[in-house]
């Protein structure tokens, strides 16, 4: 690729778009070294089953088991939960020097809140009859409505909304040794990995890292410097159609697939990584897009265009190879956008900003062998405010009010053998000022807004093929 390329002023809308696609990035995708034409074939294990790998056909597959105890669904009798979180089959391969490709499925997927019912003396968030008047009638979930709730209260492990059980399905192009693009369904670079703060589940995740979490469809150009086999820098800018986010501000869009692209706008992502050394890990992550749209025939609150913008900075620090300090701060920006407040006779509407911080520290000791043990500890504090939180409080309901903050306290410790096999545990201390607005406490009543903690604990097993 030349050092630089001059492009003149795009004459339409879709010429801008198409050349905003083309230079979307992010910085994991280097094309790695080519294989021979011809490498020789390995066989894996596979949960039993004996297969051949080659750099042109891999299986991988990733097991979840967790069992919890969570407060935040003690009021349904359900705060003991055992779940296969996730059963992740993958298939990756390369297909010439250039192309190569990864698909993966999850069929445990039970991420999304449904539509509630509702339940006597309690309020849900995500009960349909809140725009039964003005929108589409929309069934409510019997056996489900009551359990997926929103992030604040669900029973699922998994962190990933997908598109049916496609997690992530994409090719990547490996245009020079230092720039690639990638085309399909990926998840978004924002922010520390789970597993690189030491979270397995969305049980001990903490907010701010269930936030990041999101799994989109779009396009991406990505830029890497390395010095040898490690890369010391990477940049990259990546469209993607948004909608992602859409259920985290209780946008319900009257519970429409969120895999389908409700937004007149494509969603824009810019990140770059600087790792000077193994010891520095330094990332920044820039979001600017929307989720939803106005319906103008239809104007409801919970279906309406959202702002979805996200800044997030994060930094790790590895002194030695068995321990590393770690921290994020992230500011959001949510809530209708202005013409949607105008549309819904709520003008001058202010969007929501939602900033929050956690710190950690994580220990990976190796013991014998393949064996290591360690953990982490992470605190967290971030706003509560959303939609939900300011749609209550110009109503003067439930006693909500802006300004509050959810606070927690992680303890995890693991196990590990041979980075394949894990059995974690943990326990989180839940400080979340409004448990009643999503449906855990009850809002009418002798024992009106009261109830159990929405503290956490439980263990998880992970099994990995290599």
């Amino acid at each position: 690729m030349p050092a630089s390329i001059s492009f003149g002023r795009p004459r339409s809308l879709p010429a801008a778009i198409a050349i905003l696609i083309l230079f979307s990035a992010h910085h994991a995708f280097a094309q790695p070294t080519a294989p021979p034409a011809d490498p020789p074939g390995e066989a894996v294990d596979f949960f039993g089953f004996r297969f051949s790998q080659s750099e042109r056909f891999k299986l991988g597959g990733e097991l979840v088991l967790g069992w919890s105890h969570d407060g935040a669904q003690a009021a349904l009798g359900l705060e003991k939960q055992g779940r296969v979180g996730m059963a992740i089959l993958s298939v990756s391969g390369q297909v010439n020097d250039r192309v190569r490709y990864f698909v993966s499925v999850n069929p445990v997927s039970e991420t999304s809140a449904r539509p509630a019912c509702g339940e006597q003396g309690f309020f849900f968030p995500n009960d349909p009859s809140l725009f039964a008047a003005i929108g589409p009638q929309v069934a409510c979930d019997v056996e489900d409505g009551l359990k997926r709730v929103d992030t604040y209260n669900t029973y699922s492990l998994d962190y990933i909304t997908q598109q049916g059980i496609l997690r992530e399905g994409y090719v990547d192009w490996g245009i020079s040794s230092h720039v690639s693009l990638r085309g399909g369904r990926f998840i978004l670079p924002i922010g520390l990995a789970p597993r690189e703060v030491g979270a397995v589940t969305a049980k001990d995740m903490t907010r701010i890292t269930r936030l990041n979490a999101e799994a989109n469809f779009g396009a991406m150009l990505a830029f890497s410097a390395r010095r040898g086999d490690r890369a010391v820098f990477d940049a990259g800018l990546m469209a993607v159609l948004g909608d992602g986010n859409r259920e985290k501000d209780y946008d319900w869009f009257y519970f429409v697939n969120t895999s389908l692209d409700t937004n007149s706008a494509m969603t824009v992502v810019a990140s770059a990584r600087l790792s000077p050394i193994k010891a520095i890990d330094l990332r920044a992550a820039y979001k600017k897009g929307y989720t939803g749209s106005k319906v103008e025939r239809l104007p409801s609150y919970w279906a309406s265009k959202r702002n979805d913008d996200a800044l997030v900075v994060s930094l790790k620090l590895s002194p030695v190879s068995w321990a590393s300090v770690f921290g994020e701060y992230a500011k959001y920006k949510w809530g209708p956008t202005l013409t949607s407040g105008e549309l819904l006779g709520l003008p001058g509407l202010d969007p929501i900003d939602k900033p929050g911080y956690f710190m950690g520290a994580m220990l990976d000791v190796p013991v014998t062998g393949p064996v290591r043990i360690g953990g982490s500890v992470v605190r967290e504090e971030l706003t509560r405010d959303d939609s939900l939180i300011q749609h209550l409080e110009r109503n003067q309901l439930y006693g909500v009010s802006m300004g509050k903050k959810d606070r927690a306290l992680v303890v995890r410790g693991f196990i590990d053998v041979s980075r394949l096999v894990n059995v974690s545990f943990f326990w989180m201390d839940v400080s979340n000022p409004f448990p009643w607005v999503s449906g855990s406490w009850p809002v009418a009543g002798p024992t009106a807004f009261t109830g159990r903690e929405p503290d956490r604990m439980g263990v998880s097993v992970t099994v990995r093929t290599p």
